[in-house]
C-alpha cells in the first residue's frame, strides 16, 4: 500500500512551541492558553495578525527544534515500512516565511525529520526522496494524486473534503475532532493500523 504522511501536527506535534516562543519573544503575556489555536487567538483579539504570522515562521523555522514527534509515530511508520508499505511525506509547506527572517522551510523540516529518525538512519521509515514540500494546498493535493497514495493521514479535514483530493485514497484523520466517520479520525499514532 502506498501512504502518504502529511508532517505539521502530524508527525510534528507542536503543543506548547508557539506559547513558549511566544514568551520568550515578549509576545505574550504568560496567562495565555498553551495551544497554537489560543496563541492565534490571542493576536487576532489584539488585532495583531501580521505578529502571529511572523511568529509561526519564527517556530517553522529556526525554532523547529522545539517540535516533538507525535507518540508511536516513529515506530508506526518503521513498522509499516517493514511490512512493504511504502511510505511518502506529503506536506503543504512554503518555501519561506511571508514576513520575518528567511529561512528555508523545506531545509528546517528536513533537518528536523533527520535529527529524529525518521530520514537518514538504517531503520529510518523515509527516504529524502520520499520527501514532498508543496507550495500550495492544491499542489499537495495533485501530489497526493500523482503519488497514487491509498491511504492518506491528516490533522485537517478540509484536505480530505477538498475536490482535488482523489476519491481512491482512504482518508485518516488525525488528532482533529470531526462528525464525518468516512474520515476515520483517531486520536493516537498506535491507533491507525486498525484502519489498514
Amino acid at each position: 500500500m502506498i501512504i502518504g504522511i502529511d508532517f505539521d501536527n502530524t508527525i510534528a506535534n507542536y503543543t506548547g512551541v508557539f506559547y513558549r516562543v511566544g514568551c520568550a519573544l515578549g509576545w505574550l503575556p504568560e496567562s495565555v492558553g498553551q495551544s497554537k489555536n489560543e496563541v492565534k487567538q490571542h493576536f487576532i483579539s489584539q488585532d495583531n495578525e501580521t505578529r502571529w504570522t511572523e511568529l509561526q515562521g519564527i517556530v517553522y523555522g529556526k525554532e523547529i527544534s522545539q517540535a516533538q514527534p507525535y507518540p508511536d509515530c516513529l515506530e508506526t511508520l518503521r513498522k509499516w515500512r517493514k511490512q512493504g508499505h511504502t511510505l511518502k511525506l506529503i506536506s503543504h509547506k512554503t518555501r519561506y516565511p511571508i514576513i520575518g527572517e528567511r529561512v528555508d522551510f523545506h531545509v528546517a523540516a528536513t533537518r528536523w525529520l533527520e535529527d529524529n529518525g525518521f530520514v537518514g538512519t538504517l531503520d529510518a521509515p523515509l527516504e529524502k526522496s520520499d520527501l514532498f514540500f508543496n507550495e500550495t494546498k492544491e499542489d499537495k493535493l495533485l501530489c497526493i494524486s500523482t503519488l497514487g497514495c491509498e491511504l492518506f493521514v491528516d490533522d485537517l479535514e478540509s484536505i480530505f473534503n477538498h475536490d482535488l483530493f482523489p476519491a481512491h485514497c482512504k482518508k485518516v484523520l488525525f488528532n482533529t475532532r470531526s462528525d464525518d466517520p468516512a474520515l476515520a479520525p483517531v486520536k493516537f499514532w498506535s491507533d491507525i493500523p486498525d484502519k489498514l
